[in-house]
């Protein structure tokens, strides 16, 4: 029989997978906030990896949740009190604390072009996260995040302009950034920055706003020029030079559309790129940044179970739910650079996505107590297996 109080109790326990898994994060924070211009206090530095640990073991993301898959002997309440702390703490400034994170993904990342995707999700019962993420994989990145109040409808262009101002610091530099984004974007506050900035854009936009295809020409709604040309179910119908709504008269953009036969209304584009460009196709990538909302809502973090309704403590919540995700996909990236994701995917195909690659990975890396194996790494010269059956050669 082994004592509580026995030395070799207490060596066995510091070798747990879990804690293990503590020291892991704290160690990865540490390594990350090397050098930077701003210090981080030690116990924030703990109590974010507190935090990381315990999103990646909990069962969701309320903070009694979280706590209780702390690996530390400390009082339950005694850690919900400091999560609370945390979150509410003003010293803790979110892109301060996720720079590094943002620096380890450009390493690897090209100068050429860049795809950011701007999108809205409902996180509480209160608030929407306004987000803008870095295109990876089939996936995204997150990159930098705001909440704000409300259920429902659209953030302003103000609002989204602020936070696109804060990314511009990080890839003002590259040849090219195209921003993707739906409806909600394709303002002419985010247009107008855009535009002076010299980035490029593909944003949808609603079908009844009123485009001058060509100097002089009558103000048609989007519809009823795509109507004119008797189109066929999805083809794609491409406008140059258009001037973009009667109201703001924006010139020289391409218009794009396209109705497919399961859609109830046509899928229209604007943009300041050529046509060469394929807009069409580039705005595609879009639709990735739903796969980091649901690996951060069902198919993760469980995030939708957030209860926090001010937004400043919902933005630091979501600053340990980002360092999760991107602990998680660089584990997948690292599986794949190695050839190894049949270690929990099939040989013959490819079932999983890349972040459930990392995510099961990881839980196998705590099963068999190998956490010295785990390696994050962001690489964009690879390519994901296709998913599907693929013929043995």
């Amino acid at each position: 029989m082994i004592f509580l109080n026995e030395p070799r109790f207490r060596m066995e326990l510091s070798r747990m997978p879990n804690q293990q898994l503590y020291l892991e994060m704290k160690a990865l924070l540490q390594k990350a906030y090397q050098g930077q211009n701003q210090t981080i206090a030690d116990h924030l530095l703990k109590t974010l990896a507190m935090l990381v640990t315990g999103v990646i073991l909990g069962p969701h993301v309320q903070l009694y949740a979280i706590a209780l898959c702390v690996p530390l002997p400390i009082k339950l309440l005694s850690i919900v009190r400091r999560f609370s702390g945390f979150v509410a703490d003003s010293r803790v400034d979110v892109g301060v604390f996720f720079a590094p994170f943002i620096y380890a993904m450009q390493a690897s990342l090209s100068n050429e072009t860049v795809y950011l995707i701007m999108d809205c999700t409902k996180v509480g019962p209160q608030c929407r996260v306004l987000m803008i993420a870095l295109v990876y994989h089939g996936t995204v990145l997150p990159i930098l995040w705001q909440t704000l109040k409300g259920k429902k409808g659209h953030v302003k262009g103000e609002f989204q302009k602020a936070l696109l101002e804060k990314v511009y610091a990080y890839f003002n530099s590259y040849r090219q950034v195209i921003i993707l984004g739906d409806a909600e974007f394709s303002n002419e506050t985010v247009i107008g920055w855009l535009e002076t900035k010299g980035w490029g854009f593909v944003f949808r936009f609603q079908s009844n706003y009123l485009i001058q295809p060509e100097p002089s020409a009558v103000w048609s709604s989007a519809q009823a020029l795509y109507e004119v040309r008797q189109p066929q179910a999805g083809q794609v119908y491409y406008w140059e030079n258009v001037i973009f709504t009667e109201l703001h008269q924006r010139p020289n953009l391409t218009m794009s559309i396209q109705w497919a036969e399961d859609e109830l209304e046509p899928l229209c584009l604007i943009s300041n790129l050529p046509v060469s460009a394929q807009p069409h196709r580039l705005y595609e990538m879009r639709y990735w940044i739903e796969t980091l909302f649901s690996n951060c809502k069902s198919r993760g973090f469980d995030l939708g179970r957030c209860r926090m309704t001010t937004p400043t403590h919902i933005d630091r919540l979501l600053l340990a739910v980002a360092i999760a995700t991107c602990v998680t996909l660089g584990l997948g990236t690292h599986l794949i650079v190695i050839g190894q994701t049949d270690q929990v995917d099939r040989v013959d195909r490819r079932d999983l996505s890349l972040f459930q690659l990392g995510w099961r990975w990881l839980y196998r890396l705590l099963a068999l107590n190998r956490l010295h194996e785990l390696q994050i790494v962001f690489r964009w010269d690879i390519e994901l297996p296709p998913p599907g059956f693929q013929p043995a050669r």
